[in-house]
């Protein structure tokens, strides 16, 4: 079972799919920008990006998933929404909720595995930043560039749907991430229930680490900062494992991105063996350089299986 958005969690869900029987995702819906963010205000939908995302790398059916991705570029109103977009939107009105229309696209798509959002309805990022500053919105956070402290969801207290706290106590072993901590982890942890349950899993929790910091989020972040971030928003000793890249990365793709403000996520080995935890290390990341610093998809699944079974 993983936790997550954005881009990170479609590559950990494409590589676990070849891998895992049972396999189940909860996606944040605080995203407000670009497609997802003009369907919520005008539909009053759920963003179904990170979701659509989700759904796309389950998906049996890759004609159809093909579809789904496909984004328009044209003047008018249609320009820059995808048409999975549109169609989970569609589905849930006609389905009477988001947690249903993203149902009906799981049969449609035919995935392998479950894909739940992390909340019953849309929820709005309210970030906390150290210079005691609020905001809402979590298109907005990059572009503050201060050192976040806190988030929250608005309207507090919206419940996970049913299947995912039920699937939390039937999991064999929890994955958090890979994604950006702040706007897309921490997030889709954050539906009423899911906290008391996470609490009570006996089972592994495995920690995807970023391998690079992001400007505006987690600048200057190590390893063990996001776990204690993690820890302070859904309670201490939740992580039992964390996985993290090994290996040298090209000097010419560490100057674009310290040109933007990031750099490598250090692994602080001892301080997290002195929080009791596991650290496992690995080279997951695609040789695609041009693409920038990814994780590689079937690298990534099969050391969180691995994981998994040392500690199961």
């Amino acid at each position: 079972m993983a936790f997550g958005g954005g881009t990170g969690l479609p590559v950990l869900l494409s590589g676990l799919k070849e891998m895992v029987g049972d396999l189940t995702a909860v996606v944040t819906v605080a995203d407000d920008g670009g497609s997802s963010g003009r369907l919520r205000q005008e539909l009053g939908v759920a963003p179904p990006g990170d979701v659509r995302n989700c759904l796309v790398a389950l998906a049996e059916r890759r004609r159809l998933a093909e579809v789904f991705n496909y984004r328009f570029e044209a003047p008018g109103d249609l320009n820059d929404h995808s048409v999975g977009n549109i169609i989970i939107a569609a589905l849930a009105d006609m389905a009477g909720g988001f947690c249903e229309g993203v149902e009906q696209a799981a049969r449609f798509l035919r995935i392998k595995g479950r894909v739940f959002p992390a909340a019953t309805e849309s929820l709005t990022l309210v970030v906390r930043y150290a210079d005691g500053t609020v905001t809402r919105g979590e298109s907005v956070v990059h572009e503050t560039g201060k050192e976040v402290v806190e988030v929250a969801v608005e309207p507090a207290g919206i419940p996970a749907p049913s299947g995912v706290v039920e699937a939390i106590g039937a999991a064999g072993v929890l994955v958090l991430g890979p994604g950006s901590l702040f706007t897309s982890t921490i997030p889709a942890l954050l539906g009423g229930g899911v906290r008391e349950a996470l609490r009570d899993f006996s089972g592994p929790v495995v920690y995807v680490a970023n391998a690079m910091t992001q400007p505006g989020e987690t600048g200057g972040y190590a390893v063990s900062d996001h776990v204690r971030a993690i820890a302070a928003h859904v309670g201490p000793d939740v992580v039992t494992d964390v996985l993290v890249h090994s290996g040298d990365l090209p000097p010419e793709l560490l100057a674009r991105y310290a040109a933007e403000g990031a750099a490598p996520v250090e692994v602080d080995r001892e301080v997290l063996r002195e929080m009791g935890l596991r650290v496992r290390e690995a080279d997951l990341l695609s040789e695609d350089a041009a693409a920038g610093v990814r994780h590689d998809p079937g690298r990534l699944a099969r050391e969180v299986c691995e994981a998994a079974l040392v500690r199961l």
